[in-house]
């Protein structure tokens, strides 16, 4: 014969701990059971105060360099941007006369507006035809292509969104040459500001030089203001030969898309300084 014991609760407190426990125990348990352990990058990296104070002052006066070179990092991108135009013997109306931003820090653009119209009908045709062979073909590419056919898939929506826009409302397109033109550079002047803050939570923290923080800054703003007047220069002659249409493929992968990978290109190779200089001396 079994007897029933009235067992009291266990206190809160108690109830409280184990629950603690237990859920620190599953806490670092992946879905297999296993112990995820901490990254190496994450318990090794040491972050002095003074590293953080001194890295935000660095920060702080490349922007104020950058700002103070507004005006004339605004002046050689229009004389080169017309300078491209006017060689290429575009049609249309272009003007030095530099157009301001709304915000304090925009950069003054230049005037370039493209005598474009919209597509015709068998453009479209044509292009909604290419669209098609385009998805197609991205799916025959190799499974060690598959970047590249998700890439030309996504530019084959672009575009078949652009075709079907200019097909049911041809004269509502609401963004003209001009437009295009002075935001692309205007990104391009928005990534030359903010490149000292992103280099500062993503390189200045990490135990590397004086050197390598200013010349990973120098390097990147030589780089974006080499590329924008040559970048829309090129989609001015692009447009001038296929038009509107263009616009929304040339905004979405060709604009500051290629100015933000040429950014993390460079990053990546001031890593490698970061990594050389941290290697240990071999042994001799």
């Amino acid at each position: 014969m079994f007897f029933r014991r009235n067992i009291p609760p266990a206190p809160r407190d108690f109830q409280h701990s184990v629950l603690h426990a237990v859920l620190g125990e599953l806490t670092p348990r992946g879905a297999r059971g296993g112990r995820v352990l901490m990254h190496r990058s994450i318990w090794g990296l040491h972050l002095p105060r003074q590293r953080l104070v001194q890295s935000v002052l660095l920060a702080l006066a490349l922007t104020a360099v950058i700002v103070l070179l507004r005006e004339t990092i605004a002046t050689l991108w229009s004389g080169e941007l017309l300078w491209w135009v006017q060689r290429l013997e575009l049609s249309g109306r272009f003007s030095g006369i530099t157009e301001h931003g709304l915000l304090p820090f925009q950069i003054a653009t230049p005037t370039v507006n493209l005598f474009v119209s919209a597509p015709r009908a068998t453009t479209l045709q044509f292009n909604a035809i290419g669209v098609v062979a385009v998805w197609w073909l991205a799916g025959l590419l190799p499974d060690v292509a598959r970047p590249g056919c998700y890439l030309l898939r996504f530019a084959a929506i672009i575009q078949g969104a652009a075709v079907l826009f200019f097909w049911i409302w041809p004269a509502s397109f609401p963004h003209s040459v001009a437009e295009h033109i002075g935001n692309g550079l205007q990104q391009c002047w928005a990534l030359m500001l903010l490149a000292p803050w992103i280099h500062l939570c993503t390189y200045s923290l990490f135990a590397v030089t004086w050197v390598q923080r200013v010349a990973l800054t120098l390097l990147t703003w030589l780089y974006l203001f080499l590329l924008a007047p040559l970048l829309f220069a090129l989609h001015a002659l692009a447009l001038n030969a296929w038009g509107l249409l263009a616009m929304p493929l040339l905004h979405l992968l060709f604009g500051v898309m290629v100015a933000i990978i040429g950014f993390v290109a460079i990053y990546g190779w001031a890593m490698s300084w970061a990594n050389a200089r941290l290697q240990p001396a071999p042994l001799t």
